[in-house]
């Protein structure tokens, strides 16, 4: 008998949509026949009612055999049982009033439809509660959901997991309904468990419950959700495995635990990103590859931020021919460019109305140009612009105005303009989120003296790069080599900026009489002489440290010992490997590769490189192996700039494996784990 009324019961959610159905069709007839009297269908209305009534009728009959397994909430479902016999009692009277043709009763028809329409909303609303959670017709289905903008920091259960269970499950498993006795809507109720016991533990050998049930049949009565239901997905079941497996733990975050490719792979998927970038690319399409071919080859440094983005980087720095027409030549694509550097170019007011076409810039860089407050105010209305660089500029307190309304902004670089403190600190105060960078001079009145800063647009070298040179120590004087050889006083002293053009290492150091001279600080500056068609990864990096994809190698832009900045291409555990393609045949004689090593987080520099050369991009020969002695035991971070010299040939191809240890060596705190290895820039001499 139990079986039998369990089966019945089961049938009053798909028979339940009957009268709702066909009540709102005889009340829309009733609606036309009194905007069309002539079309007498009397006859059809009152058939529909009865219709109604009817399976009305059935699905109380099947609703109370449902109530019987105690799977609902009681307050819940007595509210839901008594609406609807409620409803149906007055629908019953609906029918008879039809054509009574008593004027009393007739005047009662409408009024009771319309108790009918309402009832039968309401009872529908209840129903709703029960199967699928509370407020389901009303929720703002918006209001819970979690929002995540770093996979790797977020609360596993609270992010990840309770969000699935939310989705697929706790429609069955509520307060309001309570399928074997199993709540899923917090963590207490989820340990445990129901009627059929934990869902977490496993028997034996056995799964755990909760992945024996989702990972069964569709067809299987014991599979959740059950059929009909929205299905839990393939990654969404490996997540809860991989859960499970760490000891369903509920208050780590996903960084704890140990997650192999597959399951990154979809706690990537699980990222959202909200910056202001994200919000542009959504509305672009990509860039046409043979657009930027021809920009590149007219001598503009212009390139997808990473591979497969819509948005563009735009270089162009120390550039001392700047028109117009160079502007003008970019507005087909103006919206896509997000990053525009213009830093020591020839830049300035006359040229300032040309960047109007670029309202989508997050990054622009004005540093050492002669730019004032006139051109500042073409910036008013780049409401998605977070930082802007006006260092060395001639800029004063007549530019803060413009400035406060640039709402987005949150790094300004202000040293040696003509902007007073108080101007930063309005400007600061009104926009929390905003820091001015500059140099507070108090901090180094009672310090021993600082080494020099380097203040360049970047460390490569095209036809010929801008050096200069700043000290913040008042008086002090800057002396610097450029032969390697270590600077004191007998050096050359720096008076101005200086060229370089070809690969050096500089050294400085400042020097004030009665303070002595400062640490030597050291910058190397590579010249890049050959331009690229095209660089292919043969070997993709991990989707952890994706750079700008291939970009990332020839973009001049060295990456920070911060390895997370975006700027490198990590491999774990394997060599990286990629191929060049030159804008035509050249002799090349030296590969550069710059690499980091932070052995304390597992990264390694290589341990060789191999090179081959092709004519034609299909047949390649090999051409020069190298081989690097072992990594000493360190626990230092740094970045190297790997030089190859290697035997002169006339070649268009490039192919070249920067090999990695694959495994941390001896001395490392975990011998054996797989190894990183980090890839930056490389140049072809």
């Amino acid at each position: 008998m139990t079986y039998l009324t369990i089966n019945i019961g089961n049938f009053h959610p798909i028979l339940v949509h009957l009268p709702i159905g066909i009540l709102i069709f005889a009340f829309l007839l009733e609606v036309y026949q009194r905007f069309k009297p002539k079309e007498n269908i009397t006859g059809i209305i009152k058939f529909a009612i009865a219709i109604g009534v009817l399976s009305a009728i059935v699905s109380i009959i099947t609703g109370l055999f449902l109530e019987d397994s105690g799977s609902y909430d009681e307050d819940a479902i007595f509210r839901h049982k008594w609406m609807g016999i409620g409803m149906t009692a007055i629908a019953i009277l609906l029918y008879f009033a039809k054509d009574s043709g008593n004027k009393v009763v007739s005047k009662l028809y409408l009024p009771m439809f319309v108790a009918v329409m309402i009832l039968l909303t309401i009872t529908g609303h209840w129903g709703g509660n029960m199967t699928h959670g509370e407020g389901f017709l009303t929720k703002d289905i918006t209001s819970n959901e979690i929002i995540i903008e770093d996979v790797n920091e977020a609360l596993v259960y609270n992010d990840i997991i309770q969000p699935i269970l939310n989705n697929k499950c706790v429609s069955c498993h509520n307060s309001k309904k309570t399928e074997g006795k199993l709540l899923l809507t917090s963590q207490q109720e989820l340990l445990l468990g129901g009627d059929s016991g934990s869902l977490l533990e496993s028997k034996t050998s056995e799964q755990p419950l909760l992945l024996h049930r989702v990972q069964l049949p569709e067809e299987d009565e014991e599979h959740m959700p059950p059929k009909g239901k929205i299905q839990l997905t393939a990654s969404e079941i490996e997540l809860l495995q991989w859960w499970i497996e760490n000891d369903n733990c509920f208050d780590c975050i996903t960084s704890d635990l140990e997650r192999n490719k597959k399951i990154q792979t979809y706690l990537n998927e699980l990222e959202e990103d909200t910056s202001i970038r994200a919000m542009i690319a959504k509305d672009l399409d990509i860039v046409d590859h043979n657009w930027l071919t021809s920009k590149k080859l007219s001598g503009i440094s212009i390139y997808p931020l990473k591979e497969g983005s819509p948005l563009l980087l735009l270089n162009l720095s120390n550039r001392k021919n700047l028109s117009k027409n160079d502007f003008l030549g970019l507005k087909k694509y103006a919206e896509h460019i997000v990053e525009l550097n213009l830093g020591y170019s020839n830049f300035q007011d006359s040229l300032a109305s040309s960047i109007s076409i670029f309202k989508n810039l997050t990054k622009l860089q004005l540093q050492g140009t002669a730019v004032d407050d006139e051109t500042i105010k073409v910036l008013d209305g780049f409401d998605k612009l977070e930082s802007l660089n006006l260092y060395g500029t001639e800029i004063t307190d007549t530019a803060i105005e413009t400035l406060k309304n640039l709402t987005s902004l949150k790094d300004l670089y202000l040293w040696r303009t003509n902007l007073t403190n108080e101007a930063i600190a309005q400007l600061t105060s009104e926009n929390k989120n905003l820091i001015a960078h500059q140099i507070n001079k108090d901090i180094f009145s009672a310090s021993a003296i600082t080494p020099p800063l380097f203040i360049v647009a970047s460390n490569f070298i095209k036809d010929s790069l801008p050096v200069e040179l700043a000290t913040s120590f008042e008086n002090a004087s800057i002396f610097y080599t450029t032969d390697n050889s270590e600077p004191d006083t007998s050096s050359t002293k720096y008076s101005e900026p200086f060229l370089l053009k070809e690969t050096t290492t500089v050294k400085a150091i400042s020097h004030k009489k009665g303070w002595g001279k400062s640490e030597v600080v050291t910058t190397n500056f590579k010249r890049s002489t050959i331009g690229y068609t095209n660089v292919a990864l043969n070997k993709e990096p991990s989707e952890k440290y994706q750079g700008k994809g291939a970009e990332t190698l020839i973009d001049l832009e060295r990456g920070s010992e911060r390895f997370v900045d975006g700027k490198w291409l990590g491999y774990e555990g394997t060599h990286f490997n990629a191929t060049f393609q030159l804008e035509e045949k050249k002799e090349i004689s030296s590969i550069s590769v710059s690499a980091l090593s932070n052995p304390t987080n597992w990264i390694f520099h290589p341990k060789g490189f191999k090179i081959w050369v092709s004519i034609n991009g299909k047949d390649f020969k090999p051409w020069h192996t190298v081989k690097l002695p072992e990594q000493e035991p360190s626990s230092n971070s740094s970045i190297d700039f790997f030089d190859i010299e290697l035997p002169k040939v006339e070649t268009k191809y490039v192919r070249i494996q920067v090999e990695s240890i694959l495994k941390n060596p001896s001395w490392h705190q975990s011998p054996g784990g797989k190894s990183w290895l980090f890839v930056d820039e490389i140049l072809i001499n």
